[in-house]
Formats: C-alpha cells, structure tokens, sequence
C-alpha cells in the first residue's frame, strides 16, 4: 500500500506542471527607465528593479504598440534612455512582447 501511494504520489507530481495554466498568458507590468531603444529590430530594453537588485529586461514592441506620453500618441523613436516608463507585456514563444507604453517622465 505505501508503494502504491509513492508510486500515486509521483504520477501527480509530474502531470502537474501539463495541468498548470500556460505561463506566457499571464500579463507582465515593468516600470523602469529606458536603457536602450533599437527601431530596426524594434526593441526596448528597460533598467527596472527586482528586490535590491537591477535588472535590464528586453522587450519587443509590435506595430500594434501602443505608445503615450502625456495622453497623446507617440512612436518608438520618441522613446529615448532615461525616460522612465511603464509597460504592459506578455510572455510569447519568441520572448517578451509589449502591448502598452507609458512615459511617466521624459529623461534629461
């Protein structure tokens, strides 16, 4: 019987993570400050913080991207280092991609 609960046990333990809801469906939200903006592969990478530490997260921004500042509209290039941000991603099989840009303050 012990050996029918371990066995039982393991079985749960690895059908688990196939029950689990996908990870890359679940919304991300990073505010930070803009490190690097590169137009042709249409990336952003922002310096934001995770307990004590800094980290620079890499982001990929769509067409569909939506990008304000101050209310209004704005492109990827008016996106500049130094601007502090906030962003609404997703996780998709080719990374992080943004969905919504907000600039918070403009940088020097």
């Amino acid at each position: 019987m012990k050996r029918f609960a371990q066995v039982a046990a393991l079985g749960a333990t690895l059908l688990l993570p196939a029950a689990a809801p996908a990870q890359r469906d679940v919304p991300y939200t990073y505010q930070g400050t803009v490190h690097a903006v590169q137009l042709k592969t249409r990336t952003v990478d922002v310096i934001t913080g995770v307990g004590y530490a800094l980290r620079i997260v890499q982001m990929r921004a769509l067409p569909t991207t939506l990008i304000t500042s101050e209310g209004a509209a704005v492109g990827l290039a008016d996106l500049a280092p130094g601007d502090v941000v906030r962003m609404d991603c997703r996780r998709t099989d080719a990374g992080l991609v943004v969905d919504k840009i907000e600039i918070k303050r403009r940088g020097p």
